[in-house]
């Protein structure tokens, strides 16, 4: 009995494999996959184990088709090669990454076939800076297909973020009929580093690739992002002083105006005698 569990054990851990393939977003990947003198009788499935369980592909006896989302945007190549179970994905989604397998039967033997789909979006990213005063501003734009991103600053490595020195402000991605998302996000500070900051795009779930180009963004990054943090700095500074302005203003001109009073009096008193 144990000589037959242990022949068992051999059986359902033999040949398997798992390597690692990227695809991009709306793009096409082939997950490849071998069956040598694969029995048509019997069961061949692909399926997602992780994150979430899903079954992408059954053929069998009694049924052979793709399931949910895959339909008509997803193929087989057996019916051209028995040999040949790889499975083509094509208008690649993000809710597509992850660790998908591959199994059949050969030879009485049950084997299964890992790959790890990573998933990763393009991004065109333009960076400038400009220098107003004292204030140091630096400005990103970004363009790229994927809706579930940010922007993320850094300074010789470390993260960025709001603070008394640093005003951090972010618009959300606005896409347009193409299906391109903009956004951008801007970095103003009073402090002289050494080292100019950078800004990096952070996506959910997926991974971005990051080309840099400024050739088709040519608005002024100073009429992109409001500055209420260091309007409202120099708005305290600015205000006292056009106040005691004014107020000067105002004192002198009254004493200008009194001391004409006691003239015109004296004018009117001769003029009635």
């Amino acid at each position: 009995m144990r000589t037959l569990l242990g022949v068992l054990m051999v059986a359902i851990v033999s040949g398997d494999n798992e390597v690692t393939i990227n695809g991009t977003l709306e793009g096409s990947v082939l997950l490849p996959c071998n069956c040598p003198e694969r029995n048509l009788e019997k069961e061949f499935m692909w399926q997602i184990d992780e994150p979430n369980m899903n079954v992408v592909f059954i053929h069998n006896t009694n049924t052979s088709g793709f399931h949910g989302r895959y339909k008509d945007r997803a193929k087989i190549f057996v019916a051209e090669n028995s040999s040949d179970c790889s499975l083509l994905l094509t208008k690649i989604t993000a809710d597509d990454q992850g660790k998908y397998k591959c199994s059949y039967d050969h030879r009485d033997q049950y084997n299964r076939f890992f790959i790890n789909l990573n998933i990763f979006a393009n991004y065109t990213v333009c960076q400038n800076s400009f220098k107003n005063g004292a204030i140091n501003t630096y400005h990103c734009h970004v363009e790229g297909r994927y809706q579930e991103a940010e922007i993320q600053w850094y300074l010789e490595g470390n993260v960025l973020t709001n603070s008394s020195e640093t005003d951090i402000t972010r618009t959300d991605p606005v896409g347009d009929p193409n299906g391109v998302y903009s956004f951008e996000s801007q970095l103003m500070t009073e402090s002289n580093w050494t080292s100019q900051p950078t800004c990096d795009v952070k996506a959910k779930v997926i991974s971005p690739i990051i080309s840099n180009d400024c050739e088709q963004w040519t608005d002024p990054p100073s009429k992109i992002i409001a500055q209420p943090k260091y309007i409202m700095r120099y708005s305290f500074k600015i205000i006292p002083i056009v106040l005691v302005l004014g107020l000067s203003l105002f004192l002198w001109h009254r004493w200008k105006i009194s001391r004409g009073l006691p003239r015109i009096r004296g004018m009117q008193s001769d003029d009635l005698q």
